[in-house]
């Protein structure tokens, strides 16, 4: 039987319908602040990710910096020196939190462990550090927040969605709705099915957990965040405590100093012209090897030490030519001995004895000419080190055979090389105050200036200096830079090399270390000192604290 409603009801309808609309949009708003539409208040923001899970206290003085760590009721406590940041692994640490006093105990790891039945509760703890060390005693003070258990999973889990008495108010104002505005059964069946269909798609979410199963957890915050190191929103990196020391990250105090001004050369290592030599041959042969072998790389040789033999290998035409003279030589020396025995047959005082003597002469120089052929043609040529030093380069095997001037072997003596530089621009030596040559892998070494060239060589002037102390690796042609330090000073900070790195977009970047637990990338300009050092111009100020070991493994956290 159809709803007959009579047209005086419809503005009563209406009223009613818009009275439980309004009653269910208020209890959604003051259950689910979430859905309050443009114009109405959400409530106060979520609360950003903590920087660390674990209650914790940063602390330092001009000695020392102490972290302490929560963890139910442990607190591991890691104590560094400020100016370092090296561990301290020996000192004394007692434990002042209100009226009790207790000690911490050290661990292999270098780090304090203390147990604090106080620390089960939320609030605020005061706590006292007594640091006791042969280096200085200390005294810091830090408040640690427990936080109240449970809290943070609180506001998680506050119900989402429409309350089911919500959902039958809107019911409801929807069907008065229809009762108000439809006077053919038609429309008022078409506006109950659309309160319907609204009304299922609006109570979708609730409906997902139905009777006797609870709704799905809430994400907690503990798998967002941690004691990881990480990069934080305002570009700079949270490094805790346990991966500094992983990382070894050690800190310095900036200084103001005033420093040379320094030019950086493109160079190479050379020998000292002194002190090396090379070995070759002056007629070529094919060489032999002596009884106790060939030299060997690195062997080390004195001056005047034969080293090889080389035979001369001579051609078929010199051999022919040898071996005529030699039957020439042959023949004069046999005609010589048939004059001698005729001049001897003669009766005695009829012959000048100065003809018999110069016969005899004569054969004796033919017989010394013919010795010394023979001796050319079959004497090997014996080389020797020119100097003192080791056998930097060997260029032969046995029964190789060699042109002359061919360079067989090198002999330098490793504790006096040299580097060769080049300068292209109109550099006086003599506002060079002093050198360091940087190798590949770091190592640096002091030099000396020993001449300029006055002649251009690929468009540049050569410079010379001679290295203090070589290191042992040190080979002949390796490239090395050159740093020349002028006479002109500049005031800067100076820094180990390693504690300037290259930032993500290519700019040149020093780490300082602002928090005990946080680093921010200053942008900074520099100009090389050394081969150990830098001095940076611009960028940081005296005290900070600059990372000078483990920046590049900074740059690397994201």
């Amino acid at each position: 039987m159809p709803i007959s409603v009579k047209p005086r009801l419809h503005g009563r309808w209406l009223i009613v319908a818009i009275s439980l609309l309004l009653l269910a949009l208020h209890r959604s708003e003051t259950i689910s602040p979430s859905l309050a539409h443009e114009g109405h208040d959400h409530g106060p923001p979520a609360p950003a990710l903590p920087s660390s899970l674990k209650p914790r206290i940063a602390v330092h003085s001009d000695a020392y910096e102490l972290v302490a760590v929560a963890n139910g009721q442990q607190l591991t406590i890691y104590l560094d020196r400020y100016a370092s940041n090296t561990p301290v692994a020996d000192a004394r640490i007692e434990i002042i939190a209100g009226a009790a006093t207790l000690q911490a105990s050290a661990l292999p790891d270098s780090t304090y462990r203390a147990t604090l039945p106080a620390l089960d509760k939320a609030g605020r703890h005061e706590l006292v550090f007594n640091i006791q060390h042969k280096d200085g005693d200390d005294l810091l003070a830090g408040t640690l927040e427990t936080p109240v258990a449970g809290a943070a999973t609180a506001a998680n889990q506050r119900p989402s969605g429409w309350s089911l008495t919500t959902l039958i108010l809107i019911g409801l104002g929807a069907l008065a709705v229809g009762l108000a505005l439809g006077r053919s059964s038609r429309s008022r069946v078409a506006v109950v099915i659309g309160a319907a269909v609204s009304f299922v798609l609006i109570s979708a979410p609730d409906l997902a957990a139905h009777e006797g199963h609870d709704p799905s957890p809430v994400p907690s915050t503990e798998s967002l965040t941690g004691d990881l190191p990480r990069r934080l929103a305002d570009g700079s990196v949270f490094l805790p405590k346990p991966s500094q020391r992983l990382l070894s990250v050690r800190t310095e105090l900036a200084s103001q100093s005033s420093a040379s001004k320094s030019l950086t050369l493109v160079g190479r290592i050379i020998s000292n012209p002194d002190r090396a030599g090379v070995v070759q041959s002056i007629n070529g042969g094919r060489v032999e090897a002596l009884a106790s072998g060939l030299p060997r790389l690195g062997q080390t040789v004195t001056a005047g030490q034969p080293l090889i033999t080389v035979v001369p290998a001579l051609p078929l035409a010199d051999q022919s030519t040898l071996a005529e003279r030699g039957r020439e030589l042959e023949g004069q020396i046999r005609l010589g001995e048939q004059r001698l025995a005729r001049l001897s047959r003669l009766t005695t005082g009829n012959v000048p004895r100065g003809q018999v003597e110069d016969v005899e002469l004569e054969i004796a120089n033919t017989k010394r000419r013919l010795s010394g052929l023979r001796e050319a043609r079959l004497l090997p040529e014996t080389l020797a080190a020119p100097v003192d030093g080791i056998v930097s380069a060997s260029r032969v095997v046995a029964g190789q055979v060699v042109q002359a001037q061919d360079i067989l072997f090198q002999i330098v003596d490793p504790k006096s090389l040299w580097v060769e530089a080049l300068v292209f621009d109109q550099l006086d030596p003599g506002v060079i105050v002093g050198a360091t040559a940087v190798m590949a892998d770091g190592q640096h070494m002091e030099l000396k200036l020993e001449g300029r060239g006055r002649a251009l060589q690929q468009q540049a002037v050569v410079l010379q200096f001679s290295i203090a102390e070589p290191p042992p690796n040190t080979v002949l042609g390796l490239p090395v830079s050159v740093i020349a330090r002028r006479a002109e000073t500049i005031s800067g900070m100076l820094l180990p090399r390693d504690a300037v790195v290259r930032g993500s977009g290519g700019e040149t970047i020093v780490w300082q270390h602002v928090d005990p637990e946080r680093f921010v990338a200053r942008q900074v300009r520099f100009e090389p000192f050394d081969g150990a050092n830098v001095l940076v111009t611009g960028g940081i100020g005296p005290k900070d604290r600059i990372v000078v070991h483990g920046a590049e493994l900074l740059s690397q956290v994201r």
